[in-house]
């Protein structure tokens, strides 16, 4: 999902996307699926909201343990959709 659709609806006194904005984005920004602007767009709000940085750090942080352990290890038609569902969730934020 492209933020330009955020920035029409975000008022021009406030150019940093909001936290909702930055979950939409989060999945595919963690992917590198997003455009050199959407990305600009996310790191600016990593670099500006505490909470945000601390979920991005501690999702990488995780993602890095879990793809460097072996024990693991699982065949990919039990990793695929498992990791499927948790990237629609990242997609989609919190409830």
């Amino acid at each position: 999902m492209a933020l330009a659709a955020f920035r029409d609806e975000r008022q021009e006194s406030n150019p940093m996307i909001t936290c909702e904005e930055f979950f939409v984005e989060f999945g595919d920004y963690l992917e590198n699926q997003v455009s050199p602007e959407v990305r600009k767009e996310l790191e600016l709000h990593l670099s500006q909201c505490r909470a945000c940085h601390v979920l991005y750090d501690s999702t990488c942080k995780t993602v890095k343990i879990v793809t460097e352990s072996g024990s693991f290890d699982l065949p990919k038609s039990v990793s695929d959709p498992i990791i499927d569902r948790v990237m629609a969730r990242l997609r989609t934020g919190p409830s």
